[in-house]
């Protein structure tokens, strides 16, 4: 009996083996693309080759789902299952991006709706490149664009958006092939020249000293995060949507005329990756940050952990001027620029230190100073230390900085280089479809053997209404749309032709503040002041459009 018994369970053991090993197992096993060098636009032909490698066969409809760069493209299904075995091809279309991409195909994905042998094996991961056609190339070779740092008017808090989002877009330009100027190049010459950044005219004029053709000035206009979390103490578990939109406009420095707009967007849905509550630890061992912006030079804490970033502001109670930091130690030895900002009149800007040197080593534990250089002295210093320690377990979602490897792999930054992408085509685009002009006008100049001479598009306030609106003598046949920006200037030395009531010449003193238009007529147009500064408009203010 004994015998039997055995002999009885070693047969079911077998039978129950023998019922699990004979199951599909679906695999991919090759991913091709038509065609096999894409250029931006084109559309692309992605097929995946699907197998089933295992015992039985797979019954039923199973679906094989794309994703690019983490997004889902497309799940198409194979219909009637797939045999052990056999094997099925599958294919979707896309509208090639610009820049490297990689494809992801997962076998019986989202559903997962055959019980395989082998769970594990069903996905296949490819990389590839998108560059600008060859035609392309050729039509923007004579071309040279200069990238301002764009606005950032997003509001979303994150740290070097505009310095980032500029050099961000430059890599993605000189990527694609085309001849891109230093954005600290231009930096250094409005600086040299005391030129406003807020004038596009001025850009225009950094960038022509610089020999560009095309400037590109743009915004970060919308960060929207949407986020949802559940907490349970220090931990939380966090989810989001994020859309992120952007604008850029391409000037031609000749004549600062902007002869394209574009915009773009991005969105994202998934985790933040931010798995801690920083907020309940930290306040028990840190000193709360501060607005800095509130007067004077100042950083928003006392003290900082290594690693941390560290905040500087300077609001300005001077002169409109350009303005740079510079971090030393406690004995007096410079370790770091911070980088040229231009502040105008009651304005604040921020610079952000990563407590590294200009090796970019990290620096040790102990007292620092942030002194502010306005070209010819140091005005105003302010102490603060760096304490031993690692400080937050994880970074402050508002501490990444955009740009960097950290910002990148978060959701924001996903959604971000979503919106770049697009940008990025529309802007190549735009630059062939402007390039015979813009090259016409170097080239008629170049054979009359004048200068160019920029002339900025400007106008003056012809009324405040009751309502609070500010008219402009200017409207659509002069080039303005809704929802451009326009500085208002303080001015001196106003002179006006008695005959004809235009504006010949003038000073400019400082920036008053700015207005972004609500509507449009032929003549005339509408704005309201934006939340940046309170000011005192007055009829007969010149207004100049700002950097968008």
């Amino acid at each position: 009996m004994k015998r039997l018994s055995l002999i009885v369970s070693l047969l079911l053991v077998l039978l129950t083996t023998g019922v699990a090993l004979s199951k599909p197992d679906l695999v991919v096993t090759d991913i091709s693309w038509q065609p096999q060098e894409p250029h931006a636009g084109e559309e692309v032909t992605i097929t995946a080759t699907v197998r089933n490698v295992g015992t039985s066969d797979a019954e039923g409809r199973f679906h094989v789902r794309f994703l690019m760069d983490g997004t889902q493209i497309d799940a198409p299904s194979i219909s009637f299952g797939l045999d052990a075995g056999r094997t099925k091809a599958v294919s979707v279309s896309w509208t090639a991006q610009l820049g490297t991409h990689t494809i992801v195909v997962e076998a019986d994905q989202p559903f997962d709706r055959i019980d395989e042998s082998n769970e594990a094996n069903n996905t296949l991961p490819a990389a590839f490149v998108v560059r600008i056609s060859p035609s392309s190339t050729s039509r923007l070779a004579s071309l040279k664009v200069a990238v301002a740092r764009f606005d950032d008017r997003s509001g979303s808090g994150f740290i070097n958006v505009g310095e980032g989002v500029a050099d961000e877009l430059i890599a993605w330009l000189v990527k694609s092939g085309v001849r891109v100027l230093e954005r600290s190049e231009l930096e250094a010459v409005m600086q040299e020249r005391g030129l406003n950044p807020a004038f596009t005219s001025d850009l225009a004029t950094a960038g022509q000293i610089l020999g560009a053709d095309l400037l590109i000035i743009g915004s970060v206009t919308r960060v929207d995060v949407q986020q949802v979390s559940f907490s349970l103490g220090f931990f939380s578990v966090s989810s989001a949507a994020v859309d992120v939109a952007m604008s850029a406009r391409l000037v031609n420095v000749y004549t600062t005329e902007i002869v394209k707009a574009v915009s773009s967007e991005g969105k994202e849905e998934g985790a933040t990756g931010f798995s801690v509550d920083i907020g309940k630890i930290v306040a028990l061992s840190q000193p709360a940050a501060t607005n800095v912006c509130t007067g004077g030079l100042c950083t928003d804490k006392s003290y900082y952990y290594t690693g941390e970033t560290v905040n500087i502001g300077y609001l300005n109670p001077g002169l409109s001027a350009w303005y740079d930091i510079v971090i030393e130690t406690s004995g007096g030895t410079p370790l770091k620029w911070l980088g040229w900002q231009f502040i105008n009149t009651g304005g604040c800007k921020q610079w952000f230190w990563d407590q590294r040197n200009t090796l970019n080593l990290q620096m040790p534990p102990g007292m620092y100073t942030a002194k502010l250089w306005d070209g010819i002295s140091y005005i105003a210093p302010v102490n603060f230390q760096i304490k031993p320690g690692s400080g937050p377990p994880t970074p402050l979602i508002d501490e990444i900085r955009v740009g960097s490897n950290q910002f990148d792999e978060t959701i924001v930054g996903r959604a971000a280089n979503s919106a770049l992408n697009e940008l990025v085509f529309k802007l190549i685009q735009g630059m062939e479809e402007v390039a015979p002009a813009v090259l016409a006008t170097r080239g008629a100049l170049a054979l009359a053997g004048e200068a160019p001479t920029p002339e900025a598009r400007e106008g003056q306030i012809a009324r405040i209404l009751d309502d609070g609106r500010i008219a402009i003598n200017i409207g659509a046949s002069h080039g303005v749309t809704k929802g451009d920006f326009f500085q208002v200037l303080d001015t001196t030395n106003l002179i006006v032709d008695p005959a004809t009531g235009k504006v010949l010449a003038y000073d400019v003193l400082d920036v008053k503040g700015e207005i972004v238009i609500t509507e449009v007529r032929d003549l005339v147009s509408y704005g309201v002041k934006t939340k940046t500064r309170e000011f005192v408009a007055l009829v007969g203010d010149i207004v100049r459009p700002s950097a968008p």
